[in-house]
């Protein structure tokens, strides 16, 4: 595994911020010498654009400890919209 393998990793269209995240850390368990800034860059430049890449890049994670945090927190929110957007439809 190599850090193109992980900049490859992308979020399809319609595809929730949690299947994304964890399609990433999939990728990313295999990728164990890929340097956390490296790791971080992939992760971000693979989101579709949105507020949470807009807020990343106002706040850029300095981990990857860091980075996960603010998908968990992030993605349960996408989550919630999602629901609404189903019901609503």
């Amino acid at each position: 595994m190599t850090s193109i393998d992980l900049f490859q990793c992308k979020q399809n269209l319609g595809e929730p911020l949690r299947d994304y995240f964890q399609k990433f850390l999939q990728l990313k368990a295999k990728a164990t010498d890929i340097p956390e800034e490296v790791a971080i860059e992939a992760m971000i430049k693979g989101l579709r654009i949105g507020l949470f890449v807009g807020h990343l890049a106002r706040e850029k994670p300095s981990t990857v400890q860091a980075l996960y945090s603010k998908f968990e927190k992030h993605y349960r929110l996408d989550n919630d919209l999602w629901k609404r957007l189903e019901e609503q439809n």
